[in-house]
């Protein structure tokens, strides 16, 4: 079986790009991952890459996309579920476009365009190709002090239209399980900001940010507490997860998982924006946050202003 290296190309917002070649490992349960790593949506999957080494490939699963009678049909279910249950739960789909000719020039014009998001390309045996570009933080730190945020809430960048009471509602059930999660650390000097409006290429979101005391040793345990949060499974997040799990056909591998680097500076975000090249194609991963009132039409279009993202970058290059 031929071995070729693993690579990763990334830019964390404001620092240059990095290159990185070796080879993704799991981590086992109850190690501690450093240098670059990735997770799949659940959090049970974990891998680091070791640099140096040599990958082989295994084969990867067949991807397939979402149609909108699909999507549609699991957008009912979500809703008849929550008419039962309330809370909130996020559906996601699968959207296939023409793969970017060069994948090194496609991540370049991201990074262009999205200066405050974390931009990679990663090319792994046992994960597949995807590119990414996240505006989402899990968790930075730097100097023993970390920080978070909880971003909650969608709109069309142009949108003047003021958010609604509901948006900030559920948006305030995402800072509420930040904020307890970090309490239930015993974490110190905890700062919470206010809810404000962040754009974010073609959409904007509702966002909140935390600051708190942060020893090295408890960087994985806060990612471990903190990840899937309310804003990518939904809330209670137990029942939440278990919606997805009945009603995505898909496997959603590490699009909402944790990506990024545990160094001496941390910088984990929430991978979202992110697409899996296969071929000749590219397969976009959108989702979108239901409640009982949500409607299934907007919330389609509400992932398609998400796909804008990746797509204006193709466009344009």
């Amino acid at each position: 079986m031929k071995e070729t290296p693993d690579i990763v190309f990334y830019r964390i917002p404001g620092e240059q790009v990095a290159s990185l070649m070796g080879a993704f490992e799991l981590v086992r349960e109850g190690e501690i991952p450093k240098g670059f790593v990735v997770s799949n949506f659940k959090g049970d999957t974990v891998y680091q890459l070791v640099e140096g080494k040599m990958a082989s490939f295994e084969g990867l699963p067949p991807v397939e996309v979402t149609s909108k009678e699909e999507y549609m049909k699991s957008a009912h279910n979500f809703i008849d579920y929550l008419k039962e249950h309330e809370g909130k739960a996020v559906l996601s789909r699968l959207k296939k476009i023409a793969r970017p000719e060069d994948i090194q020039s496609y991540f370049n014009g991201l990074c262009d365009a999205y200066p405050n998001a974390f931009v990679y390309t990663l090319i792994g045996a046992k994960i597949g190709i995807w590119v990414g570009a996240t505006p989402e933080t899990l968790i930075e730190t730097k100097d023993g002090t970390g920080k978070t945020m909880a971003l909650a809430g969608t709109r069309t960048s142009d949108s003047n239209f003021n958010w609604e009471d509901k948006e900030f509602e559920e948006h305030e059930l995402v800072a509420d399980f930040i904020e307890n999660n970090l309490k239930e650390l015993a974490l110190v000097g905890i700062k919470r900001s206010k809810c404000y409006e962040a754009k974010s290429g073609p959409v904007k979101h509702l966002r909140t940010d935390f600051e708190f005391e942060l020893k090295k040793e408890m960087v994985w345990e806060l990612a471990k507490k903190l990840h899937p949060t309310p804003a990518v499974s939904g809330w209670p997040v137990e029942e939440a997860m278990s919606l997805i799990e009945a009603n995505e056909a898909h496997d959603r591998s590490i699009y909402t998982g944790i990506i990024g680097m545990i160094d001496d500076t941390t910088r984990l975000f929430v991978n979202l924006r992110c697409a899996q090249i296969v071929k000749k194609d590219m397969y976009l991963y959108l989702g979108g946050g239901f409640t009982k009132d949500s409607d299934p039409e907007a919330e389609w279009e509400e992932t398609e202003n998400k796909a804008a993202t990746l797509i204006n970058v193709l466009k344009n290059g």
